[in-house]
């Protein structure tokens, strides 16, 4: 992979991971374990966050753990419930506000960026499409509610790859979108703001840390515009969701050329808004999902520094954030 980082290596995968089959039961700790590389999403028809997926450092940087448990947020308690599909980190998750399914693309395991769609279905993986062609990890991949597709944009299809290619999916199959867009780039930010009926990219990075990115894209279904370079620094791996409330992006923290950083930042579709400079320890991969139901965002873990992850929860109410002990 091409997430090798000059300042801490902090963003590789080097080791293989098993599959393991569902369960429907499972008693074990509080909390989620420390990861980075996993994925939050929003469980609307449950009012939860849900997360899965990822992986962590073992002895070192020796080894690494990847995981496919699932875990639920109320906004008090994380609870388990089981373990869903194959241990992977570095896939995105979408929901279909339509179908009322989640669904996963990309990826990375067994030493190899993954090109599945996957919709879950009776607690299982169902898998709908697997293009080699289209291998990803850490891509965009978000719902377009107005127009009914999945999108997909970047991420890195092998060591020294990465893609500049929109897909989209329209229930049947991918389809190719023919136009230009961001140049190719992984570990970004990307949303759907369901307000402006766009989707919402910004920064990641090219090849290598030293092609790190700050400009701002949106696209349409039509077009991808290049709408400012103007607002957070450039950065690497930041969390980002969308607050649908307020219609705005929300984006914290990322790797710059400095060093983690823990600023928290919104676009409104017209300007960047740098909204705090304190709460979670700075840090890359610190994933968040919005919680509309208690208009709350939802951030974590995360890596704090190489090799060193964090399984911290955090909420951000639109002025502040607080630690969820």
């Amino acid at each position: 992979m091409v997430f090798k980082i000059k300042f801490l290596a902090a963003l590789t995968f080097l080791v293989s991971a098993m599959p393991r089959e569902v369960e429907t039961a499972f008693a074990g700790p509080a909390v989620p374990s420390k990861r980075a590389h996993h994925e939050l999403i929003y469980d609307e028809a449950n009012k939860r966050v849900l997360l899965t997926g990822g992986s962590t450092p073992l002895d070192g940087g020796k080894s690494f753990e990847f995981f496919n448990d699932v875990w639920s947020f109320d906004g008090e308690n994380w609870a388990q419930s089981g373990f869903s599909g194959d241990k992977r980190s570095g896939f995105r998750m979408a929901y279909s506000t339509k179908s009322k399914k989640f669904y996963s693309f990309g990826g990375f395991s067994n030493n190899t960026s993954l090109a599945d769609l996957r919709v879950l279905e009776s607690g299982e993986w169902k898998t709908m499409s697997d293009d080699v062609n289209m291998r990803a990890a850490e891509p965009g991949f978000v719902y377009d509610s107005h127009r009914d597709r999945l999108v997909a944009f970047g991420g890195s299809g092998a060591r020294g790859v990465v893609n500049d290619i929109t897909w989209e999916w329209d229930g049947a199959a991918w389809k190719k979108w023919e136009g230009s867009g961001p140049t190719g780039r992984q570990a970004f930010a990307m949303i759907y703001d369901s307000k402006r009926k766009k989707v919402v990219l910004f920064g990641g990075m090219g090849l290598t840390p030293d092609q790190t990115d700050s400009d701002t894209w949106e696209f349409d279904g039509a077009q991808w515009i290049k709408v400012t370079s103007e607002g957070p620094s450039p950065r690497i791996s930041p969390g980002a969701c969308y607050d649908s409330k307020r219609g705005m992006m929300i984006v914290f923290g990322g790797m710059t050329k400095n060093g983690f950083v823990g600023d928290t930042w919104g676009w409104d579709g017209k300007l960047w808004k740098k909204l705090a400079d304190s709460g979670p320890a700075p840090r890359v991969m610190g994933y968040m999902a919005y919680d509309k139901h208690r208009d709350k965002v939802v951030l974590f873990g995360g890596r704090l520094g190489w090799p060193n992850d964090a399984n911290d929860t955090w909420e951000w109410d639109g002025r502040q954030w607080k630690e969820i002990k």
